[in-house]
Parts: C-alpha cells; sequence; structure tokens
C-alpha cells in the first residue's frame, strides 16, 4: 500500500469517529416490524433505445444492474427475491425477471445470497456468459447457462467487443466473501467499474492507475456499527473510492433495499448527497432509485 493511501485510510478512520448518522436502536426489532409490511414499490421506467459510444445503466435496487452498450447487456449480482434470511426488503425490485431477456452477460460478485442468488440466476436467459469468481463454478454448474467462466483478479475476457477485466475487493477471507470488482470497458463508450462490496483498500486506486474507468459504481450501505467497514464502505469511504479511482461519475449502489445494518435504510443516500455538496462532487454524483435508467456518453 502507498503511503498515500496509508495516509488517506488513517484520515477516513479519524473522520468517521462522529459520523452524523441517524441508526436503529434494536435491528432486530425493525427487522421483525417489517415482517407484515409489503415492499414499497419500484417506479420501472422503460429501457431507451441505445447508439453506439453509449452505455445505458438501470439500478434494479441492492447491488443489482443491468448495464446496456450497444449490442451487449450485462447483468451485474441480479437479486430479486425478497428476503434475505429474516430480513424483508423495503423497496421492490426495480427489475423484473423479462427485463433480463437480452442479457448476454452476468457478472457475481461473491457468494453471499444477497449477491448471488440462485432463484434469480434460475430466470435468466440460458444462453448468457455467466462470470464467477474462482471455486464458484460448482455453484453454479447445474444452472444450465451455456457457458460458466471463473475469474481471478487481473484476468479478464472479451465478449462482444467489451473487454471484461477481473479486480480485486476487500470484503473478508471466507470462501464467500472473497470475490471480485469488474472493470467494463467497451470498443465504444464510456468505461464503468461494477464493485458490490468491499471495505475501502488499495485496489481503488490500483484499478485508477491502470484504467480510471469513467463510471464508478460503488456499494455505500452497510456501514455500521464502525467494525462493518472493514468490509462495507460508508458513503465517505465510497467518496474516497471515487477519487482512488479517477472516475467522473459516482453510481452509489448497495443500498435502500435492505436493512442489513444499524444506519437507517435512507441514510447512506442522504449522507452520501450531503458529503458530496460538502466536497464540491455534487455534479459528479448520480443519485439512482430502484427501477431508474440513465444514459452515458463518454
Amino acid at each position: 500500500m502507498s503511503a498515500e493511501v496509508t495516509a488517506r485510510a488513517a484520515e477516513l478512520v479519524r473522520l468517521h469517529r462522529s459520523v452524523p448518522v441517524r441508526r436503529y436502536k434494536s435491528l432486530v426489532g425493525h427487522w421483525m416490524s417489517r415482517w407484515f409490511r409489503a415492499p414499497r414499490p419500484a417506479q420501472l421506467e422503460p429501457v431507451p433505445a441505445i447508439d453506439d459510444g453509449e452505455l445505458v445503466v438501470t439500478f434494479g435496487g441492492h447491488a443489482t444492474v443491468i448495464a446496456r452498450y450497444k449490442g451487449l447487456a450485462i447483468a451485474f449480482d441480479p437479486m430479486l427475491g425478497r428476503w434475505i434470511g429474516g430480513v424483508r426488503r423495503a423497496v421492490e425490485p426495480g427489475l423484473a425477471p423479462g427485463d433480463f431477456s437480452d442479457v448476454g452477460l452476468i457478472l457475481i460478485s461473491h457468494r453471499h445470497a444477497d449477491h448471488l442468488h440462485l432463484p434469480t440466476l434460475k430466470r435468466l436467459p440460458r444462453t448468457a456468459t455467466l462470470v464467477v469468481p474462482a471455486g464458484t463454478a460448482s455453484w453454479v454448474g447445474g444452472l444450465g447457462f451455456a457457458r460458466v467462466v471463473e475469474l481471478q483478479p487481473g484476468s479478464d475476457l472479451e465478449v462482444r467487443g467489451v473487454q471484461v477485466i477481473a479486480a480485486a475487493t476487500s470484503h473478508g477471507d471466507s470462501d464467500l466473501a472473497r470475490g471480485l470488482s469488474y472493470v467494463l470497458r467497451p470498443s465504444a463508450g464510456p468505461s464503468a467499474f461494477l464493485c458490490g462490496d468491499s471495505g475501502y483498500f488499495s485496489g481503488f486506486a490500483d484499478v485508477g492507475s491502470r484504467f480510471a474507468p469513467d463510471i464508478a459504481l460503488l456499494p455505500i450501505g452497510g456501514f455500521m456499527p464502525q467494525s462493518f467497514r472493514e468490509r462495507h464502505m460508508s458513503p465517505l469511504d465510497a467518496l474516497y473510492a471515487f477519487e482512488d479511482l479517477r472516475s467522473r461519475m459516482l453510481v452509489p449502489i448497495h443500498h435502500a433495499a435492505f436493512p442489513l445494518s444499524y444506519e437507517r435504510l435512507d441514510e447512506p443516500a442522504r449522507w452520501l448527497v450531503e458529503l458530496a455538496t460538502e466536497r464540491g462532487l455534487r455534479d459528479h454524483l448520480m443519485m439512482m432509485s430502484a427501477g431508474q435508467t440513465e444514459r452515458f456518453v463518454c
């Protein structure tokens, strides 16, 4: 780790000592209060026609995204379920199974059930190529996908003119937690970085120095109590990662769907907007709700 990244990590520890974030007094009590409440509806938007040189992103809620280039639709961590264990979804998915009909590539970040969700994968096109971290193919081998590829950090593949490069994450050392982030480099259009779960670490600066992806999709939820920051980023961590990546637009994901930690469900988005505004980065932040679609160009 470089001295600069080490100093930034130490600065983040100091800045998080007094985090202005509302939290649940009892997380289990909140879970129980939601067991008999239906998720709020999402506002699904139609996908526009995609031209050469464009990237169209649809946010499905939690970490689920469909990134579309002309000629290739890419699903990231597709999860349409209403439950994670005993935790009920607060907002309906912003995507339906039919919205994945044109997907030709599926990227999975790691094996936790809110990212590798077998019931959702069973509903996706079997003609797609499924990319998973090393050691995960046996988990999905019986699903019938046309091609299953295991990648390790630094390895890559190309599908229909889009190069997919696997990068490291810092989400824990267990077999379920070890995983990948992905850099998408099309022959035409904005490049993108997709990260499902990770704590802040030097890997973001490494990706930034090598690729400087145009659009960074970064997780911002699941960071309280403070010990959770070892494997999940807060909004402040995500802003530092965004700067390290040298990207021009930040799209936050992994928030506002499942209350999996003590910060209130709407706090990551609220705090991120506040931080970005304070730091003069608001124009580089694209907040998206479940079902929302946005177009990006170079």
